[in-house]
């Protein structure tokens, strides 16, 4: 009797593992609540479909990038968001783009701050060359 329960007790819970899994990861909730609380998203009452997350190469980096579907109340995909998490720190957003909207041509797009700073430097004022001529 005692060998029928313990096999009926670990198939009850082996069973409740595989219907259940682990759940979803941390990271896959905080990634999720972050799109939710998103102000253009809550706006137009989008709904978060599925989240990619892109493996890279390098995996010694501790962040994530990610692509969200952004679905409407009937599951339809009206647009997508794109970010990344560092672990144990935060999420950025950093694009949310729906369908309607048009593509914003390639010269209007921002680029990161290191690179507008390094197309139009700061006006600073330079040392004037002295115009004396050697005697």
């Amino acid at each position: 009797m005692n060998r029928r329960n313990f096999i009926s007790y670990t198939l009850g819970i082996l069973t409740s593992f595989y219907i259940y899994g682990c759940g979803p990861s941390e990271e896959y909730l905080k990634v999720k609540s972050a799109l939710e609380q998103h102000p253009k998203i809550v706006q137009k009452g989008a709904k978060i479909g599925k989240i990619n997350f892109i493996t890279r190469e390098n995996d010694k980096d501790k962040d994530l990038r990610f692509e969200a579907e952004l679905l409407d109340i009937n599951g339809n995909v009206i647009g997508k968001a794109e970010g990344f998490r560092v672990e144990g720190f935060g999420t950025r957003i950093f694009r949310v783009r729906f369908n309607d909207e048009p593509e914003p041509p390639p010269s209007e797009r921002r680029r990161p701050r290191r690179f507008r700073q390094q197309e139009n430097p700061q006006e600073s004022p330079s040392p004037t060359p002295n115009n004396s001529s050697p005697r």
